[in-house]
């Protein structure tokens, strides 16, 4: 596989998880903290369950949009600036 359509496959990765609203806001509520939330806290700010939180974040990280750190039972959750800035610049101003 080249370079050229591995970016293309991530792309499409990127463009499919930016495709919900649940998950525009996600990012919105991310790039508006200073600090890395909580994966619960993101959920509560958008008033949706747990799991439903969690399957709108495992769809961010797989898109490599947000990363996901355990510490200890907590997952704190941040943006991928690196993505943003190699796929996407721009995009987090326009939040």
């Amino acid at each position: 596989m080249t370079l050229e359509q591995i970016n293309n496959l991530q792309r499409i990765k990127i463009f499919n998880a930016l495709a919900d609203e649940k998950r525009i806001n996600i990012i919105r509520i991310l790039s508006q903290e200073g600090n890395r939330p909580r994966c619960t806290d993101i959920g509560r700010s958008l008033g949706i369950s747990k799991s439903n939180g969690s399957y709108h974040l495992k769809i961010l990280s797989d898109a490599q949009l947000v990363t996901i750190e355990r510490e200890g039972v907590t997952k704190y959750v941040s943006l991928n600036n690196e993505t943003f800035k190699k796929y996407l610049p721009g995009f987090l101003a326009t939040l």
